[in-house]
């Protein structure tokens, strides 16, 4: 198990495994997922998105490639959904997917240089301006460790299940210019997502706020907008060096003028989320 990298941050990652051996891996999951599996390596890490065909999400993913297998980390409780989700699109293609059945770790450091036992494989990764490096290990994932959602919301990345569900399109959890590859060919999804990207303005959108401490523990409170009506709902809290940094789903009329966003009537300031694709 890893212990530290050079910035000496290293973070849980909780996910189900799914492992995709064949020389049609990459080709074969780039058809379905939103991001560019192909240009997944040995060294190089990845972050998309599984949708329906109507551009909901079904699941965040993290892959990582040894060279013959492909390693996908789906959001926990979601490996055998999504198993059967994508043994439908497996027909002729020269790839075996199956549920990783041993006990395996997912870890994420903010920067590199980290040294782990049995490392499966191990890629660099880059969102949402957090330059990390994603690993998959062998055995149980440790309790002593921080559960990565504390390094992504840091970055203004929610948690599938928490901040963002099944309910969401990518563009929503705001991920649409993290996960969603716009070069890439064909996938699951990708008419709907790219209508949702050419008509702009979203119902609501999950942004990043910034708060004072006295914020920090103000779960599920409602975030209201200056003439006191209802901008939407905190989903997950997080501390933060000198405040505290909350994620919310707030509607896009709101984020119009999000400087006069208040919570129990103490100002938040948008930090992420608030992009310029919304009008």
């Amino acid at each position: 198990m890893a212990e530290g990298t050079a910035a000496g941050r290293v973070y849980g990652l909780p996910r189900d495994t799914l492992l995709v051996r064949g020389a049609d891996r990459k080709t074969w999951l780039d058809g379905l997922l939103s991001c560019a599996v192909t240009a997944v390596a040995a060294g190089v890490g990845a972050y998309g998105l599984l949708l329906t065909k109507q551009g909901k999400i079904v699941t965040d993913v993290f892959l990582l490639d040894n060279g013959s297998e492909l390693w996908v980390g789906v959001a926990p409780g979601r490996g055998a959904a999504v198993r059967e989700l994508l043994d439908r699109y497996l027909v002729m293609e020269d790839a075996e997917l199956e549920q990783a059945t041993e006990p395996l770790s997912w870890l994420i450091a903010a920067g590199s240089g980290a040294d782990g036992a049995d490392v499966r494989a191990r890629g660099g990764l880059a969102l949402s301006g957090l330059q990390s490096e994603l690993w998959l290990s062998s055995g149980a994932p440790s309790a002593e460790l921080p559960n990565a959602a504390e390094l992504l919301a840091e970055h203004g990345l929610g948690v599938f299940g928490v901040d963002f569900d099944e309910h969401d399109n990518p563009h929503e959890a705001s991920l649409d210019r993290i996960a969603v590859s716009w070069t890439k060919g064909c996938y699951l999804g990708q008419e709907v997502v790219c209508m949702q990207d050419m008509r702009g303005k979203v119902k609501r959108r999950l942004v990043a706020l910034d708060g004072g401490p006295a914020l920090g523990a103000v779960a599920a409170q409602e975030v209201l907008a200056a003439d006191g009506s209802v901008a939407g709902q905190v989903s997950s809290v997080h501390q933060a060096p000198g405040g505290t940094r909350l994620l919310a789903r707030i509607s896009s009329s709101a984020l119009e003028s999000p400087a006069e966003l208040n919570i129990l009537g103490e100002r938040v300031r948008v930090a992420f989320g608030a992009a310029s694709n919304l009008s």
